[in-house]
Formats: structure tokens, sequence, C-alpha cells
């Protein structure tokens, strides 16, 4: 493994515990084993690291989805299970969920939304594809292009880290693991339905 991904591993362990805030180019370094100064020939500062990582971390994500979307059930079933797949993912590594309350709050060059392009086109296109197979069913309503993923982003992120994270890195919500990923599926699926009725596998 070359420096300049000991550096990203190291600064995805700090930011889960410390959140971008509690980054330091010292604390890399050292746990690294290289001097401080040597971070700037892979990285121009803390921000590049943090985009490093949360790169890394989209990819994580857009591999998690895609898993969750293969299958030939009805498209509302891959829906739920892609909801629950990522909620899971986001509460099982509190770090990603702070590098995306981070970047909700940035605005982007067009240098970074370059970088950032594939994995989100390629995102939005499965999930763009799955919303219309569901229309053509007879399942989904009519969602405005886009609408999907920035709702259960939104979902995910505001029910992990509303309260905040404990000292360990953690979320400080009382909410358990199964509530969350249970309420994301729920609000998931009542957003795009056609109609009243519960959806496959609905508890």
């Amino acid at each position: 493994m070359g420096t300049r991904e000991r550096i990203l591993d190291v600064a995805e362990a700090l930011i889960a515990r410390h959140g971008m805030e509690g980054l330091r180019l010292k604390d890399v370094a050292e746990r690294v084993g290289i001097q401080p100064p040597s971070v700037f020939a892979h990285f121009e500062g803390r921000d590049a690291i943090g985009d490093g990582v949360a790169q890394r971390v989209l990819a994580q994500i857009a591999r998690v989805l895609e898993a969750a979307l293969e299958g030939g059930e009805p498209p509302e079933v891959r829906l739920r299970r892609a909801a629950r797949a990522v909620a899971e993912h986001l509460f099982d590594h509190p770090g990603h969920t702070r590098l995306i309350l981070r970047d909700l709050a940035r605005t982007r060059t067009g240098s970074e939304i370059e970088l950032w392009s594939p994995d989100t086109e390629r995102i939005g296109e499965r999930v763009e594809a799955l919303l219309g197979e569901g229309r053509e069913a007879g399942a989904f309503r009519e969602l405005p292009p886009g609408a999907f993923l920035p709702l259960l982003e939104g979902a995910i992120v505001a029910s992990i880290g509303w309260a905040g994270f404990r000292e360990d890195g953690q979320p400080a919500t009382t909410a358990s693991r199964e509530a969350i990923v249970d309420r994301v599926e729920d609000l998931a699926w009542a957003y795009v339905r056609a109609d009243g009725r519960p959806g496959p596998g609905a508890r």
C-alpha cells in the first residue's frame, strides 16, 4: 500500500472518531510514520485529504447501492432493499456520515464536481432506471428527475447524525440501528409508491 492510501486510511479512522474538525495533519503524519511536511507531497492540505476520503466513501456507497439493486425481484423490493443497505452502511460507518454532513454545506469547484461525477452519475443512472421500471409496472409514481437520491441521503444522514456523535465516534442517537434502517426504508417507499398500499415485505 502506498503512502497516499495509508494517509487516506488513517484520515478516515480519525474522521470517524473526531469528525473533520478534529482531523489534524500532525496526527495523520504521526500515525502513517512520516514527517508532517511529507503529507503535502500527496495532498494540498486537510480539505484535500477530506475530499480524497470522501471520494472513496462515495465509491463504497455506490457499490453497496448497486449490489442491492441487482436481482430479478420487483422494483419495489429492490428499492426498499437498496434504502436499507445504504442506511445500514452509513450507520455502521459513522465517519462516512460525518463526511456527507461536511460536504452538504460546501460549495464545490468545477474540478471537484468533475472528480466526483463518475460515481454520482453511475448511481443516479441506476436509480433512475429502477424508478422507471417501477413506473412502468404501476408501482411508483412520477417523480422529478434526480429527486429520489437527495431525499434518501437526507433521510439517512438526518436520522443518524441529528443528535451528533459521541466521543468514540458512534452516533449519539438513542434510536437503534434497526429502528433507523426501518424508518429510512419506510420513508423511501412512502415517497415513491403510486398509491397507499403497503409494499412487499412491509412490516
